[in-house]
């Protein structure tokens, strides 16, 4: 490929979609995920310094609050479709504006298990009801290509929000904690003021009735291939806490690398992820593309996994180079499974009912989210290189089964003639 062309490609994926629709909301998702990215770094340390509440219960608070969002996402997901997605999207994110600045009022567990549940309604009505928006404003196949952009994005806003966040912990006092959380709350309110200057978009979802002429609501909730597909892709997703919750424990306490590796592991991952996004997943041209990118990552995340718990033994310069080789290939790793995994959530859908199909997806992984901490610290703290490796194994099994769902979902939809199907 010469270098003109790939001057206009950086050129193009730099500039950002055409369509001014689709350009709005790569805005907001940037400006949401740098808030994002500054509450991940700093949102529990706060809770423990300066709340007064002890780590026992700010796990307990988060995770109680996140579980009494779970069903949030599917009711206000089937909302968007009903009613459109513009509006929704902007009320759930003041919502989560209004659960990020009520951190500054939590004082013991009920007001933050209070919080965090307002929190966690509006995260999963913003996921759910943002599916079904890019699902509307998504062009005729070219659908994969804008999600690519949009996970791209939202590496590039966790990876800026990650460095904002790092100043204030280096300053370290509670002001400027206050202001990263003020400042998390504005970008939410940021990204629905974006949002804003959208056009209304229309309702996609229509009355669908059976044989007894009513109307079958929830089509999500009975569709036995992506309530398989969420099963699957919601454990596949344990991977996304490796270098989040595991990897910066194992490198203070397992290997005689600095310290600073371990937050720089995440930023590099940010980092990486961000720059392959897109050019990685280039080849996703529908679910089965799709499908084979998410099988093919098990494998290197076993690569990746090895790699770093081989860190352990050798002196600290190899530790840093089994780490930094390990973050690379992890981070392809993620690539190939993130973006499979977003384009079969949005293939196996159907198109009229995005946002309560992406609600389903949400809360798989809201679920996993609520006990991958354990899981993974478990496994690969206390297991030590046994435990790396059975996550690796798990991890890709899997991603083997999304490929064969996708594989068992395209033949009912397109059977063999002279099949049983065809024969009904």
């Amino acid at each position: 490929m010469s270098g003109t062309v790939r001057l206009t490609r950086l050129r193009a994926l730099l500039r950002g979609p055409e369509d001014r629709r689709q350009r709005l909301l790569t805005q907001a998702t940037i400006v949401n995920t740098v808030g994002m990215g500054m509450f991940m770094s700093v949102g529990t340390i706060f809770l423990i310094r300066f709340a007064g509440l002890d780590p026992a219960e700010v796990g307990v608070g988060l995770t109680v609050g996140s579980l009494a969002g779970l069903g949030a996402g599917v009711l206000i997901g089937d909302l968007a479709d009903r009613r459109g997605a513009r509006e929704v999207v902007i009320a759930a994110l003041v919502l989560e504006a209004v659960g990020s600045a009520g951190l500054l009022l939590v004082h013991n567990l009920w007001s933050l298990i209070a919080v965090s549940a307002v929190a966690a309604v509006g995260s999963g009505g913003t996921s759910s009801a943002r599916g079904a928006m890019i699902g509307v404003l998504a062009e005729a196949g070219k659908g994969a290509r804008l999600r690519s952009y949009l996970r791209a994005v939202t590496n590039v806003g966790l990876a800026i929000g990650t460095l904002t966040a790092a100043v204030g912990l280096h300053i370290d006092t509670r002001p400027a904690y206050l202001l990263l959380i003020v400042t998390d709350a504005v970008t939410f309110v940021l990204a629905a003021a974006i949002l804003s200057r959208l056009p209304h978009l229309p309702p996609t979802r229509v009355k669908s009735t059976g044989s007894t002429g009513k109307e079958r609501r929830w089509i999500a909730v009975r569709d036995r291939h992506y309530l398989s597909l969420t099963v699957a892709a919601s454990v596949a997703s344990l991977q996304y806490w490796v270098l989040i919750q595991a990897l910066p424990v194992w490198i203070v306490l397992k290997t005689d690398a600095p310290h600073s590796m371990a937050a720089l592991a995440l930023f590099l991952g940010s980092v990486i992820v961000a720059a392959l996004q897109v050019p990685a997943t280039r080849s996703i041209d529908g679910p089965r593309s799709a499908a084979r990118l998410v099988a093919l990552s098990g494998p290197l995340f076993l690569i990746a996994w090895i790699m770093m718990a081989m860190s352990a033994g050798p002196s600290a310069w190899i530790a840093v180079v089994l780490l930094l080789l390990g973050v690379l290939v992890h981070s392809l790793a993620e690539v190939w499974q993130a973006g499979g995994s977003f384009e079969l959530s949005f293939a196996l859908a159907r198109p009229e009912a995005q946002g309560q199909y992406q609600g389903v997806m949400g809360m798989g992984h809201s679920l996993v989210a609520a006990v991958a901490p354990a899981i993974v610290i478990t496994l690969c703290i206390d297991g030590g290189t046994y435990g790396w490796i059975v996550l690796a194994v798990v991890v890709a099994v899997a991603g083997f089964v999304c490929a064969l769902i996708e594989r068992n979902w395209g033949r009912s939809r397109h059977p063999v003639p002279g099949s049983p199907e065809m024969q009904t």
